[in-house]
């Protein structure tokens, strides 16, 4: 009877280290899967800020380097902005510098303010100047902006708001203008290269004017129609601009629009 009874504790003692060890594999199991489950949350959290920290990255404006201001850029902002010369722009008292930090030409909190940051925009229009019946070679000018942003500091003029760029073969050096914020008006690319433009002369900065007289007149198309606006207009996408000075007939001014590109809808 002993025996069996030893037999019988034997058998219950084994049966109960076979669940024990059970229990410990599920356990053991359940603890894997738990970890699973954390690190898949873990990494799927990160992957959650990734997404949220470049949405929220890219929906901010991002602050413009000086460095892609020109000179001509920077003391333009200044002529706006610092009218009293005391650093400090007039309409938001923050120091000048601090404003050209951010891109901006006017200050945007001018509620009178027309031109955007640096970036604001990036728009081309195809254009064509002639005197006389000549056409204008830009090369001189695309080239110094090339220079100039290459980082050529000896070079003040040409602006990164408005500009023309080198040859890209078909492109002509100057077939097209590009323009980098909102709001800005054709004078300010003139006055960047050195010229004069407004509706009665177009002056070089060696002081040559092509200025409206009894015999020639300085003409200003946009789309095929003459336009008032030279120096104070604003170009749209895909503009096609002609500016023309002489005694050019109906025919030839007719040419001088047919000769204008069709390169920018190609930027």
């Amino acid at each position: 009877m002993k025996k069996w009874g030893n037999m019988f504790i034997a058998n219950l003692s084994k049966t109960k280290r076979s669940k024990i060890k059970a229990l410990d594999t599920i356990l053991i199991l359940m603890l894997v899967i738990l970890i699973g489950v954390l690190i898949s949350s873990i990494f799927s959290t990160i992957e959650v800020f990734k997404v949220s920290k470049k949405e929220s990255s890219d929906s901010m404006p991002r602050k413009i380097s000086r460095m892609s201001l020109t000179g001509f850029d920077k003391e333009l902002a200044i002529e706006f902005m610092d009218k009293n010369h005391d650093g400090r722009c007039d309409v938001c008292g923050m120091p000048v510098e601090q404003c050209i930090d951010s891109g901006q030409l006017e200050c945007n909190m001018d509620h009178n303010a027309k031109i955007g940051i640096l970036g604001s925009q990036h728009i081309h229009a195809d254009w064509k100047i002639y005197f006389n019946g000549d056409e204008f070679d830009w090369l001189p000018y695309a080239d110094l902006h090339e220079r100039q942003m290459m980082g050529d500091k000896s070079i003040l003029g040409t602006s990164a708001f408005i500009h023309i760029h080198p040859a890209q073969p078909p492109e002509k050096a100057g077939d097209v203008l590009h323009m980098h914020a909102t709001g800005i008006p054709l004078w300010i690319f003139f006055k960047s290269v050195g010229m004069d433009f407004d509706r009665n002369c177009l002056t070089f900065s060696n002081q040559e004017k092509f200025c409206n007289d009894s015999n020639k007149k300085l003409k200003f198309f946009v789309n095929g129609k003459e336009s008032n606006e030279f120096e104070n207009y604003v170009f749209n996408d895909l503009d096609k601009i002609l500016i023309s000075y002489g005694d050019e007939s109906e025919e030839e001014i007719k040419n001088q629009l047919a000769s204008i590109t069709d390169f920018a809808k190609l930027h």
